[in-house]
């Protein structure tokens, strides 16, 4: 387990969180297993192309790709809020 794979899992679960999602939702709205979810956000398994390309073409999510693959913080993106997702 890479301390990178455990940042971005803590980013996809931020983002879950933030939709108000529970993990089996996010994880059916992604076309990923819930338990594929679960270990990408405890960092056990590295995030793969696909789930962040269906992430990039989400109408309501493609706007979290940019933090999700960054190093930069929410906050300096500017676009991790509830007030920014339109369900």
């Amino acid at each position: 387990m890479s301390n990178s794979a455990v940042s971005v899992g803590q980013k996809i679960r931020h983002i879950r969180e933030t939709v108000g999602l529970s993990r089996p939702k996010f994880a059916e709205l992604l076309g990923v297993p819930p338990t594929t979810l679960k270990n990408y956000e405890l960092g056990y398994r590295e995030v793969g192309g696909a789930f962040l390309v269906a992430m990039a073409r989400h109408n309501q999510l493609h706007q979290f790709t940019l933090w999700l693959l960054s190093d930069q913080t929410a906050m300096e993106i500017g676009q991790i809020s509830p007030d920014n997702y339109n369900r």
